[in-house]
């Protein structure tokens, strides 16, 4: 390999800066993509120069994906169990499984601030209110759940409000109605005679 070649690439430095303990991830991307730069690769060097720091609510969810993956399944099973409550209004079910999204998201939050304080970095608790915030969009929304599932947030997510197209995509579908101009195309024709 030669001299000055850069190693790695704009995705492990991307994986780096969402999971690494904080003072890795505070480097700034434009002393990577200098690096890259002075190497000769200037597609490494404007790719990695694009990368996002994640906020501090991001990272440390994404710790919590990567440290529990068994918490993780669990809320994803959850989100999904509480998708089909939605569309067959169980209330009995709706009941138990809310009762559930409390204490998980709850246990949750407390566990992805606690890997933040072991990784050296202790959150507050505003922090772990956006972290919560993140783990009820995980639950309402299957593709904010896929992204949350991949440990690869930049900022925190927001839970949609109402119920997304995919969660309600087995839902009965209506035609739209008429718009008003078609059911009246008649009677404004005769006005202007």
């Amino acid at each position: 390999m030669p001299a000055g070649r850069v190693v790695c690439t704009a995705e492990a430095i991307a994986e780096s800066r969402r999971v690494a303990a904080i003072p890795l991830w505070t480097v700034p991307s434009g002393q990577n993509a200098a690096a890259a730069r002075k190497a000769g690769d200037r597609e490494l060097a404007r790719r990695v120069g694009a990368l996002r720091r994640p906020t501090l609510s991001a990272w440390a969810s994404n710790l919590l994906v990567r440290g529990q993956p068994d918490a993780v399944a669990g809320l994803l099973r959850l989100g999904e169990s509480l998708r089909a409550a939605h569309l067959e209004l169980d209330p009995e079910q709706l009941r138990e499984l809310s009762s559930q999204q409390h204490r998980l998201i709850g246990a949750l939050a407390r566990q992805a601030r606690q890997l933040a304080a072991d990784a050296g970095h202790p959150v507050s608790e505003e922090v772990q209110r956006e972290i919560e915030v993140t783990l009820h969009a995980v639950l309402a929304d299957p593709q904010a759940a896929q992204e949350w599932a991949s440990g690869r947030l930049v900022k925190p997510l927001t839970p949609p409000v109402g119920f997304t197209a995919a969660a309600v995509s087995g839902a009965p579908q209506r035609a739209a109605p008429a718009p008003p101009s078609a059911l009246s195309g008649n009677r404004g024709r005769s006005k202007h005679r």
